[in-house]
C-alpha cells in the first residue's frame, strides 16, 4: 500500500512494505521521500527512529513526530507546514532540514530553542532554490546564530568553530556590496570565495558603465574593500590546508 491508497498517510503497512521490517519500534532509518504524504499516521510508534526523510511531500503538521524521542536526523524541506509545534521535544535531535516550507519569522524557531544537541540547522538551500519566508528578514542570519548558541552549521556554513572565519569574511563582503546598492547603472556580479579568491577582485584601470564621478570613486572603494576582505579569506583557506596537510601526516 502506498501513502497514496491510504489517504495521503503514514500506515503500518506502508512502514513495513518501505523498511521490510516487521516490528515498526525497530526501524532506525526510514525515508518517505516524495510520496505524497500529508498525514503522518503511525509515525510516532516508531520508538527507536534515529534517521527520518520526509522531504518532498504534503505536510503541514509536525504534531506526531513528538515522541520520536531518539531522532537524530530529521529532513522536512519541501513541504507545507508553518508551524514547528511537535519537534521541541526530540530532545536528541542533532541535524534539522526544513528548508522549502513556510515559516514566516525566527521567532517560529523559538520553541526549538531547548533542544540542547542541535548543531546543523537549514532554512534555506540556495542550491535547489528551497527557502522560507523567515530568509528574507535582513537580520535572519544573526538572528538565527543569537537565538542557538550552540549551532554549528546553519544553511550549509559553518558558524561557529573552525572554518567559521570564512562565513563571516563572506558576510562582510556581502553588506559591502548591498551597501553599493544605491548606485545605478553598475553590475557587480556577486563573487563566490574559492581558492583562487584573490585573483577574483581586480581593480579596473578604467570604470566603465557610468558618467559620474562619484559613482566611479564609490566603486573603487568598494572592489578595493572586497580584494582586502578576498586576501584574507584566500590566506585562511591556505591556513586551513596547512592544517589539514600536518594531521594526514
Amino acid at each position: 500500500m502506498t501513502a497514496k491508497e491510504s489517504g495521503g498517510a503514514i500506515t503500518r503497512s506502508l512502514l513495513k512494505i518501505t523498511t521490510g521490517e516487521f516490528d515498526i519500534e525497530s526501524i532506525h532509518t526510514l525515508a518517505l521521500k516524495n510520496l505524497d504524504i500529508s498525514d503522518l499516521g503511525c509515525i510516532g510508534e516508531c520508538l527507536g527512529l534515529e534517521r527520518l526523510d520526509l522531504s518532498y511531500n504534503d505536510i503541514t503538521k509536525l504534531h506526531k513526530l513528538a515522541g520520536l524521542s531518539a531522532l537524530q536526523n530529521l529532513n522536512l524541506s519541501a513541504n507545507r507546514f508553518s508551524s514547528l509545534d511537535g519537534l521541541q521535544s526530540l530532545e536528541n535531535l542533532h541535524s534539522l532540514n526544513i528548508a522549502g516550507n513556510l515559516i514566516g519569522s525566527v521567532d517560529s524557531l523559538q520553541c526549538l530553542t531547548g533542544l540542547q544537541n542541535l548543531r546543523e540547522l537549514r532554512l534555506k538551500d540556495d542550491s535547489i532554490k528551497l527557502s522560507n519566508p523567515a530568509c528574507l528578514h535582513p537580520s535572519y542570519t544573526a538572528d538565527i546564530i543569537e537565538m542557538f548558541p550552540s549551532l554549528v552549521l546553519l544553511d550549509g556554513q559553518r558558524v561557529r568553530g573552525q572554518g567559521s572565519e570564512l562565513f563571516y569574511i563572506c558576510q562582510e563582503m556581502d553588506k559591502e556590496l548591498k551597501s553599493f546598492g544605491e548606485v545605478k547603472d553598475i553590475d557587480i556580479p556577486l563573487v563566490k570565495v574559492q581558492h583562487q579568491l584573490t585573483d577574483c577582485w581586480k581593480l579596473p584601470s578604467v570604470v566603465t558603465n557610468t558618467t559620474h564621478n562619484k559613482a566611479e570613486e564609490q566603486l573603487k572603494d568598494l572592489l578595493a574593500s572586497c580584494q582586502r576582505l578576498s586576501q584574507k579569506a584566500a590566506d585562511k583557506l591556505k591556513e586551513f590546508e596547512k592544517q589539514a596537510s600536518q594531521q594526514q601526516n
